[in-house]
């Protein structure tokens, strides 16, 4: 009797749940729950189509600075695309290592993805070292980028050497014409001999040194105090850093120049990362790219215009350099150190072909309208 019952039992339970899953036709068990992050998997956000993931970011500095704003434009036109699946925490004050650092930083996967500064990294990419090494180049920073993207599409060495520090070079970004701030109003190279002013990178060095000036290293974030306290009595900057810090409240004489404006920061990510993602993927983060870049060159220009209004508000005195001034500064300057024949030699040393790759450069920028104001002749195949 008892077994009698307990059969009956097991056919009721049985019953019961056929009747609970037949509802809808479908005994198919639920999928296991992968939401969590992931870099180039499978799992989908909705009907976005794409992974579902969350990346961290190394801004190259504060939030509400120019030099950030190109990797906000970026992570915030992904998120938006991909219809919210791909998220991003952005790290900004460097806070995963040290701006200088952070081609190794995205590199070595502390981060995913970030801001590169080229000024920085002439070791480890010296291809995209000839941004700075040509004296009076465009001031015009949307042509700065384009003639790195004009010689990057003649010669792929220009990525092939991102990629080999492990990150992949998603987009140039020109920045504003340096220019000279000082505490005392200058008007003419002359007045530079003997001056202690912060200047950066390989090559500026030697034309400010060519006229005298005497060069002093400090970041960016180190300029006030510099010029406060006297360290320096001058910074080779631009202008939205000089706003950004307030530099003028330490030094209130602005002297364009001309020297130009250069590519310094490159939107890169972690090639793991970037091998690990779908095409779909790769697709959308590079899309994001050229227009983050685009968006930023347009942004950047009406800034400029913000940015000399702000100097001016805060009586700042801006003065041109003559064009005669620069053609004679141009020369000085390449007589006492010929940088352009010290990149090719750098590069052609590394197995490139650092001649061809400078006369393609230079012929890039007249075939973008631009007049170099020096004779690029002895440059030229």
């Amino acid at each position: 009797m008892k077994k009698m019952i307990c059969t009956l039992m097991s056919v009721m339970l049985l019953l019961l749940l056929a009747a609970c899953s037949g509802e809808n036709g479908d005994t198919t068990p639920p999928a296991e729950d992968t939401s969590g992050d992931a870099v180039g998997g499978s799992d989908t956000s909705g009907d976005s189509g794409y992974p579902t993931m969350s990346l961290t970011v190394a801004a190259l500095d504060s939030a509400d600075t120019a030099k950030a704003h190109d990797i906000q434009l970026f992570t915030d036109l992904v998120t938006e695309r991909s219809g919210g699946a791909i998220t991003f925490n952005v790290q900004y004050d460097a806070l995963l290592g040290k701006a200088t650092d952070n081609l190794s930083t995205i590199g070595n996967g502390i981060a995913d993805l970030g801001t590169v500064c080229t000024l920085y990294t002439p070791s480890q990419l010296p291809l995209s070292q000839i941004t700075y090494c040509v004296p009076f180049a465009p001031s015009d920073p949307e042509l700065a980028a384009q003639l790195m993207y004009k010689v990057g599409e003649a010669f792929p060495e220009f990525y092939t050497e991102y990629e080999n520090n492990g990150v992949v070079n998603l987009g140039w970004k020109g920045n504003e014409p340096y220019k000279l701030y000082s505490k005392e109003q200058i008007t003419s190279v002359s007045q530079l001999n003997g001056m202690k002013m912060t200047l950066g990178g390989v090559y500026y060095i030697p034309w400010f040194e060519s006229v005298g000036a005497v060069p002093v290293n400090a970041p960016a974030a180190d300029l006030y105090q510099t010029i406060k306290t006297g360290v320096a009595t001058g910074s080779f900057v631009y202008d939205s850093i000089y706003c950004d810090y307030k530099l003028y409240e330490v030094e209130n004489y602005c002297l364009e120049v001309g020297l130009g404006a250069r590519n310094n920061d490159t939107i890169c990510i972690n090639k793991s990362v970037w091998d690990s993602l779908d095409e779909n993927t790769k697709e959308l983060f590079q899309s994001c790219a050229d227009d983050a870049m685009a968006e930023f060159q347009k942004w950047e220009a009406e800034q400029m215009s913000a940015w000399v209004s702000e100097m001016e508000a805060n009586k700042v005195t801006i003065s041109p350099l003559a064009d005669q001034e620069k053609s004679d500064w141009a020369k000085t300057a390449l007589e006492y150190k010929d940088t352009l024949q010290m990149w090719i030699d750098e590069v052609t040393n590394l197995g490139y072909d650092g001649a061809a790759i400078m006369a393609a450069y230079l012929q890039a920028g007249e075939d973008l309208g631009y007049t170099w104001a020096f004779d690029t002749t002895p440059y030229k195949q």
